[in-house]
């Protein structure tokens, strides 16, 4: 019985947990993941979304495993199919601090779903992967920069927290930006929703530490 067809969406399973059967399974021999990387390529959305979160969740225990996949989850950034883009983008996220030469290849595309994509979660995890690539050195985060600064008032601030945690992570980065920085925080701060207010506090502490 092949790896895909255990799947969610081949199974009828409504949930994830046939996914997170696959991902236990792909944890224990990585070299599973070729075939979930072979998924990738299919025409079908539904199989499509069910390898992209495989290879996030696998990610989220050990990035490293899916760094060789990085390239076929790149194609899916622009993917019509909103699931698909949010597993693809998320998992892009989770892999930036490691792959920082294809981030900076990705930039427009990341920039792009920033400021177009209709998902809320897919821009979050746009947001999060600008800031992982930041947090990569000083070059990454002068680039990353503007976009962070965009993704703090886009869309009614709905990025604002993913924004502002991205901030953070280049602050160290940015010492001729520090006081530009501590005025954001300190804006921030007195935010009435409390991801923003704790992400602000963040960056303060981020830059003045």
């Amino acid at each position: 019985m092949s790896l895909l067809s255990q799947l969610s969406s081949q199974v009828g399973d409504r949930s994830e947990a046939s996914n997170l059967r696959v991902v236990g399974l792909c944890l224990e021999d990585p070299i599973l993941l070729k075939e979930i990387n072979l998924g990738l390529a299919e025409d079908d959305p539904a199989l499509l979304g069910d390898c992209a979160e495989v290879i996030t969740k696998v990610a989220e225990t050990d990035p490293a495993l899916v760094v060789p996949y990085a390239a076929a989850l790149s194609v899916l950034l622009l993917h019509p199919n909103t699931r698909v883009r949010w597993e693809a983008t998320h998992a892009i996220a989770l892999i930036a601090g490691l792959v920082p030469a294809m981030l900076s290849a990705l930039m427009p595309i990341l920039v792009r779903m920033l400021r177009e994509d209709q998902s809320v979660i897919v821009r979050d995890h746009a947001v999060d992967a600008l800031g992982n690539y930041a947090a990569t050195g000083a070059h990454a985060s002068e680039c990353v920069y503007p976009y962070l600064l965009e993704g703090l008032t886009l869309w009614d601030g709905k990025q604002a927290g993913h924004a502002l945690h991205g901030l953070a992570k280049a602050a160290h980065y940015l010492p001729a930006r520090q006081a530009e920085l501590i005025e954001i925080a300190n804006i921030y701060s007195y935010s009435d929703r409390p991801v923003i207010a704790k992400s602000a506090k963040e960056l303060f502490k981020a830059v003045t530490s």
